[in-house]
């Protein structure tokens, strides 16, 4: 990797990495205020709708993205022909959810639903607008600036939420504050990104790039609906306050999932892309990449099993303890998360958007039967099948990842054995202190995650592994400058 391309890397990982863990501590804090003046119902609405409006949103900020991205030199013509095609596509969709809304509330005899979906679905028409804009960005590996709007644009939605819940107005304070966070996030853009669309829609771009991101594009909708299946059926066959202790879970196991996998595919897709040609460089950046991030992530994921229940209390109060055993399901299947985004993402960067298609059939396929298979042991036996498919998903990208880069499944297994010992050994340290004393929650919480993190560092530090000594020299630079 060239110097310039691994410093704009490197800075890109820092950015990205910033403005989701900003996220990811405005959402803790949002979620600790919010939990305390919303019902379990709430989010159980939210959660079964959710389904849907990701559906429709992969509509919009789908394949023709990413395909701007992965092409070399896209055109001014290329950007407005995606640009116009989305804010289409974006009306479209909102006009079948706008429809179909009264058909889903009596299909879950919740009659709020089809008021809620019918509002809610405006982002889609909000988020076409600015997609463009957030890729022109990426492609530029310009994540300064994406940090700072999504800070800012999450800043101010979840005080919108916290005023709305405060005088009353339930699931519609969740509703505003998506909406207001889209919004936000849209205008700041525009204001961002210098590009802006000219009055064209070429057909030849439309079908240039058409080739390449409709295959990314039916991928993104097939992952959507199965990544949310288990809501519908939840929603459907359980009680709504089931649906909303498993959406409390989902939503605080995505606050770490999502932001290595965010910060992995924001900086690595561009990043990869510019590789393609070269597949020893291309075999380095990806397991490189995937090494420092299960470094952080195999830890993450494992001790947040450990502190799931004093954490749970201390954020949510007892009222949100049936999320606990969801939480720690979903964390499993965490655990792979990042591996399997890398593979996807290098896959999709040298340009086989067929081959993910392909794949994407038999991995959900196999995923779908799995959770129908788990409905008979309840919530839990679902999300049991929901890791099983997450492990079967990794298996599959990383042997179609193999191809283009040279990272074997063996290879893969290999380097993140070490991570997983290391985790383990830390686990059973931290949750060894719970059979000495009947600390309190908030005591324990803080004991876990010091005996955990220093006990990982330490033997990470002592059989000196070169991972530890990679993420050192990343952060120190950006540490030191911080004391000037």
């Amino acid at each position: 990797m060239s110097s310039s391309l691994k410093q704009q890397t490197v800075s890109g990982i820092i950015w990205s990495a910033l403005q989701r863990f900003g996220t990811m501590g405005i959402a803790l804090i949002s979620n600790f205020i919010l939990a305390r003046l919303l019902a379990p119902e709430d989010y159980g609405c939210i959660g079964i709708l959710a389904v849907f409006i990701v559906v429709a949103n992969a509509f919009v900020i789908g394949g023709f993205a990413g395909a701007l991205v992965q092409k070399k030199q896209p055109t001014a013509e290329d950007y407005s022909t995606v640009f116009y095609w989305n804010i289409i596509i974006s009306i479209l969709a909102y006009g079948i959810l706008y429809f179909t809304a009264q058909y889903i509330a009596e299909f879950y005899k919740i009659p709020l639903l089809e008021s809620v979906l019918q509002v809610q679905g405006l982002i889609l028409i909000i988020n076409a607008l600015s997609v463009v804009q957030m890729n022109k960005l990426r492609q530029e590996l310009k994540f300064k600036g994406m940090s700072v709007v999504q800070l800012i644009a999450t800043s101010i939605s979840v005080v919108v939420a916290i005023v709305l819940a405060y005088y009353g107005w339930g699931v519609w304070a969740l509703v505003f504050q998506q909406l207001t966070t889209s919004l936000i996030t849209t205008v700041l853009l525009w204001y961002v990104s210098s590009w802006r669309p000219i009055l064209c829609f070429s057909f030849k771009s439309f079908k240039e790039l058409f080739a390449y991101g409709s295959f990314l594009l039916f991928s993104d909708l097939l992952n959507s609906i199965c990544d949310n299946i288990q809501g519908l059926l939840i929603g459907r066959k359980y009680s709504v306050a089931d649906m909303g202790f498993y959406s409390q879970a989902k939503k605080m196991e995505e606050i770490p999932t999502t932001t290595i996998s965010y910060v992995v595919a924001t900086v690595t897709f561009p990043v990869f892309a510019k590789l393609q040609n070269d597949k020893e460089r291309l075999f380095s950046a990806v397991r490189r990449t995937l090494k420092l991030m299960n470094f952080a992530n195999f830890p993450l994921m494992i001790l947040l099993m450990v502190v799931a229940e004093p954490l749970f209390i201390i954020l949510f109060s007892d009222k949100w303890l049936d999320s606990v055993p969801y939480f720690r399901i979903l964390c499993v299947a965490g655990l792979v998360n990042c591996l399997q985004s890398v593979n996807y993402q290098a896959t999709a960067a040298v340009g086989r958007s067929k081959a993910i298609f392909r794949w994407n059939i038999v991995k959900r396929t196999v995923g779908l039967i799995l959770v129908f298979a788990g409905m008979q042991w309840g919530v839990e036996g679902i999300l049991w099948a929901v890791v099983a498919g997450f492990y079967f998903t990794f298996i599959v990208n990383a042997m179609v990842a193999s191809v283009s880069t040279g990272y074997t499944l063996f290879q893969q297994i290999k380097d993140f054995i070490p991570y997983l010992i290391l985790s383990i050994i830390s686990a059973i340290a931290a949750h060894s202190i719970i059979y000495i004393h009947d600390f309190s929650n908030v005591v324990m919480l803080v004991l876990q995650s010091v005996i955990f993190v220093g006990i990982y560092l330490a033997i990470a530090r002592f059989i000196k592994l070169h991972e530890f000594d990679e993420m050192m020299k990343i952060i120190k630079p950006y540490v030191k400058r911080g004391n000037r």
